[in-house]
């Protein structure tokens, strides 16, 4: 079998301003690769295509078996301490070989797909699941044979192999591929609202936000990849919360719908899946839903050796309602 490097972030990561988002690449709905991929798909496959909400990205598939996009979310820095995240899409069919690294976290963001460790079954992955996956397993992931997929990755960059064993990647052949023995992912926890990615949550009554707000855990910590807590945060349709400031800073990660984010004297940020906001810590900041959508976030909260949340005001109710909202 051929041996490969599995993708290693190699983007350069914008330098975080004071106050700003990192939005991925807008070459989602325009790119030569996907329009030529897209002519070749059946009808089913074709469908599934309108799961995958968050942009594609670069095109990265000589790294793997079949078609796949890359956006880097999350570069780890000294601001946020946060992981190295980033979203990967894969065509019907496509998938990356048996491989090892650091710690990970895979958060599907649409799609079917498998996740297999060595020696075991192949777990069906579906949107809103939570595969944990130990350093130094040897496993491999993609798309099912007839849908597209796509999945968020938080892992630990900084793992080293402890041997050469560790660090071999190999290609899942043709034929295992498309005669999996696979099941169910078996951790697969209910999930109260299937219109949204990773569920509805609880509903959380506070002053702090102007109408309706759920919660769920997303991802505890500690995790595989060392990341905070991510929360699952759902807006009702114009919701919003007060100002505040996190100690450690914030990161979010719109997941669905339209919203909105501000810090403290800077322009107004409209949200849409896969953007990703940056707050700073301790910077006043305010965010939630447009007036004519729901809107729902993964929620991190930075640096936890610095935790607390300070709240202020709300912004007014007639300065939100002039606001554009798209």
């Amino acid at each position: 079998m051929k041996t490969y490097r599995i993708l290693v972030v190699a983007l350069n990561f914008c330098m975080l301003n004071a106050c700003g988002s990192v939005k991925p690449t807008e070459s989602n709905n325009t790119n030569t690769a996907q329009a030529t991929t897209d002519t070749t798909l059946s009808g089913e496959a074709n469908d599934s295509r309108k799961d995958i909400t968050f942009p594609l990205g670069e095109d990265v598939s000589a790294r793997f078996e079949g078609t796949v996009y890359f956006n880097n979310l999350i570069q780890k820095e000294s601001i946020y301490n946060f992981p190295v995240t980033n979203h990967i899409t894969f065509a019907p069919g496509a998938h990356s070989g048996w491989h090892t690294h650091g710690g990970m976290e895979i958060l599907v963001t649409g799609g079917v797909g498998y996740y297999q460790e060595e020696g075991q079954k192949a777990q069906i992955l579906r949107k809103g699941d939570v595969v944990h996956i130990p350093a130094g397993v040897r496993h491999w992931h993609g798309a099912a044979a007839d849908s597209w997929f796509s999945q968020i990755v938080i892992y630990d960059a900084d793992w080293k192999p402890s041997s050469p064993s560790e660090d071999i990647h190999e290609d899942v052949p043709r034929e295992w591929y498309h005669h999996l023995d696979s099941e169910e992912l078996h951790t697969r926890s209910d999930q109260d609202n299937h219109s949204f990615m990773f569920g509805k949550g609880t509903l959380f009554p506070s002053e702090n936000f102007s109408g309706n707000v759920y919660l769920s855990n997303t991802l505890d910590y500690p995790n595989e990849a060392g990341a905070p807590g991510l929360h699952n945060v759902v807006f009702d349709a114009g919701t919003y919360n007060n100002w505040h400031s996190h100690a450690g800073g914030q990161i979010l990660i719109v997941t669905d719908g339209v919203g909105y984010h501000q810090i403290e004297g800077g322009k107004l940020e409209i949200l849409h899946p896969g953007d990703v906001a940056f707050c700073p810590p301790g910077v006043k900041h305010w965010h939630g839903a447009t007036r004519n959508s729901s809107f729902a976030h993964l929620a991190a909260n930075a640096n936890l050796d610095q935790p607390g949340v300070e709240w202020f005001d709300r912004l007014p109710a007639d300065e939100y309602n002039r606001l554009p909202t798209e």
